[in-house]
Formats: structure tokens, C-alpha cells, sequence
């Protein structure tokens, strides 16, 4: 009779811990949480061709990032998108309008410790026709970086600066 107890109470706590568990993941699934942002796209637009960013800027390069950052958030955000212009519902064209970079910290007159670089840039999404959806002109963010004892440490962490800026700004954008 002693081992039919015990049987029964292993029973009702395996039930217990499987309710407790389905509960749990109902919870979690059922929450509603979303990433902001995951609207619709302006005019109905469901594919948006994405092409690479003219550079305006002197900072070589920089073009690539900030299209492959824009590219990224879309397919984040599950929306569709082409690098064909004759594909899409609209596209979408980018400008990197300027990177400057100013000193943010020295150590003394002559030695900068610490750059800040900031990036201008401006977007325009247009239907088949060229009639303007949406458009941003001007839109900037900034990233400070450590100058390193050398060039090439110091261009590696100002592009590393760049990515992330890149990466926000992206964000921004979407």
C-alpha cells in the first residue's frame, strides 16, 4: 500500500511539472512581443529592390556596408527584397552624403587619444514611375573610436566604428 502512495504522488508531480511546462510555453508563444518597425511598407510595396549606395564621401568602401546593413534589416524583418531594380515593387536608393571624423579626447596638443566619426546619409524609396514613396535626407549618427599607436590600427577601429553606425543607422532607417 506504502509503494501505491508513493506511485500516486509521482503521478500528480509529473502532471503538475508537464502542466506548469505547457502553460509556460503558451505564455511565452502567445505574448504578443514584436520588433517595432515590422509594419507595412509605404504604397503597399511588398519587394523592394535595394541597390548599392552612391559615395559621396572621401572614406573608400563605405557604400558596401551601409547597403549590406539596409539589406540585412529587410531580411530581419522578413520583408522581401531584390538587388533588381526591374523586380520590385519599388526600390530603394541610398546616398553617404559624408564621414567626418573630429578629435574627441587628447592627451595633449599634438596627440589625440580618442576620433569621433559621423556619417550623413540620405534615402529615397520610389515606385516603378520615380514617384517618391518615402524619403530621408540628412540622417546621421556618430561613433567614437580609440586612435591606436599606428595608421593601420587606427583606420581598422574607425571602420569598425563605421559597421557600427552603419548598423544603427540601418535600424533607424527600417
Amino acid at each position: 500500500m506504502n509503494n501505491s502512495k508513493h506511485e500516486m504522488n509521482f503521478t500528480h508531480t509529473r502532471f503538475f511539472s508537464i502542466c506548469c511546462v505547457g502553460i509556460l510555453l503558451l505564455t511565452l508563444s502567445a505574448c504578443g512581443y514584436r520588433f517595432s518597425g515590422g509594419g507595412a511598407l509605404p504604397g503597399g510595396v511588398s519587394q523592394v529592390a535595394v541597390g548599392v549606395f552612391k559615395n559621396h564621401s572621401g572614406e573608400i568602401g563605405v557604400e558596401g556596408i551601409f547597403s549590406s546593413d539596409i539589406m540585412y534589416e529587410f531580411t530581419r524583418n522578413g520583408k522581401k527584397f531584390t538587388y533588381r531594380s526591374d523586380e520590385g515593387d519599388a526600390t530603394l536608393s541610398g546616398s553617404i552624403l559624408s564621414v567626418t571624423t573630429a578629435a574627441v579626447s587628447r592627451k595633449d596638443i599634438q596627440s589625440v587619444l580618442e576620433q569621433r566619426v559621423t556619417v550623413r546619409i540620405s534615402l529615397k524609396l520610389t515606385d516603378p514611375k520615380g514617384a517618391v514613396l518615402w524619403q530621408a535626407t540628412g540622417l546621421s549618427e556618430n561613433e567614437e573610436y580609440e586612435v591606436g599607436k599606428d595608421k593601420a590600427t587606427t583606420e581598422r577601429n574607425k571602420l569598425e566604428a563605421i559597421r557600427k553606425l552603419s548598423r544603427r543607422l540601418a535600424e533607424k532607417v527600417y
